[in-house]
């Protein structure tokens, strides 16, 4: 998720007990991929956001829980917030908008830094377009 001040372009990271990383959330069942990133987006800051189409990226990890290994599969979707106001959920200690230096140093995976990536270029493509129409 992503927002643009003064400053630029900022991401929303939210940290929990597995440390920095966008909203996320498992799916219902009976509920489309983008609903269930809409929804997870509301649940966990309280904002209303717009997807960006053609943005969808798909990361794989593994990490450890009471010696078992667990194995997660994360969607990641591109959205824009106009508004910052966070609310943050009881899954969350804090949060922070981040330039693009200081969200790439606080991610802890290095899949989840590889779309930040891939959402910049994006984003810089998108913003130019919306410059040259308006």
């Amino acid at each position: 998720m992503y927002a643009i001040d003064s400053r630029g372009v900022l991401y929303l990271l939210l940290h929990g007990k597995y440390g920095w990383d966008f909203p996320h959330g498992l799916v219902h069942l009976y509920e489309t991929d983008e609903a269930a990133a809409l929804r997870e987006i509301l649940e966990e800051t309280g904002l209303k956001v717009e997807l960006i189409p053609a943005f969808r990226e798909e990361i794989r990890y593994k990490y450890s829980k009471r010696g078992r290994t667990i194995y997660r599969e994360v969607i990641y979707f591109l959205a824009r917030a106009s508004d910052r106001d966070v609310t943050l959920s009881k899954e969350h200690d804090a949060y922070i908008w981040a330039n693009k230096e200081e969200a790439l140093k606080l991610i802890s995976r290095d899949e989840t830094r590889a779309v930040l990536l891939k959402a910049w270029r994006k984003i810089l493509e998108i913003e130019k377009l919306m410059e040259k129409i308006n």
